[in-house]
């Protein structure tokens, strides 16, 4: 469909609710939300800035509700709902929500000593086979492995494991995340 698109060469528009969809079929995406445009650009700007939490969680990001602060060394110390810390290369004050794409997350059983300061230890919740990845859900997130990896870690609904990212790679969205 989209080589017929580029063909034609005339304006279209597509409606969909699949962000793959649209970012497989468009230029640009206006993410539309109770008939107010939230945010109108291409698929790389909509996911490296999204100008929201519900532009973000469109396109397929974890959020993270906290209250955001100035940290050390020039990073944004957050305390999220759960009570956990994190990092974030944005600045921010105040009210945030924290943007981690699932493909940012690595998951172990042990935080091994490396760049990714962001740590979140739970269960794992889920474990969800898409293609040839994984979606594997650890407390508040959802990171995307392996199937491999999944079963080299061993890694079973109940299962105890490591969430880690990265504080430069998150996003951070002032305000609560809305419908």
């Amino acid at each position: 469909m989209q080589e017929l698109l580029r063909e034609l060469e005339l304006p279209t528009l597509l409606v969909t609710h699949d962000f793959e969809d649209a970012a497989s079929l468009a230029d640009k995406v206006g993410v539309m939300v109770e008939g107010q445009l939230r945010q109108l650009t291409s698929t790389q700007e909509l996911v490296s800035r999204p100008a929201d939490g519900f532009v973000a969680s469109f396109t397929g990001a974890n959020l993270l509700s906290g209250t955001a602060r100035v940290g050390a060394n020039g990073l944004t110390e957050i305390v999220l709902a759960g009570g956990e810390i994190v990092y974030s290369a944005d600045q921010a004050e105040g009210p945030v929500e924290v943007v981690v794409y699932p493909w940012e997350v690595a998951v172990g059983h042990h935080h091994q000593p490396d760049s990714a300061q962001n740590v979140i230890r739970g269960e794992v919740r889920s474990l969800v086979q898409v293609s040839n990845r994984v979606r594997v859900r650890i407390g508040p997130l959802t990171a995307e492995v392996t199937a491999a990896s999944v079963e080299k870690l061993g890694l079973e609904v109940g299962s105890q494991a490591v969430a880690s990212f990265k504080a430069t790679g998150t996003r951070l969205v002032v305000g609560r995340h809305a419908a």
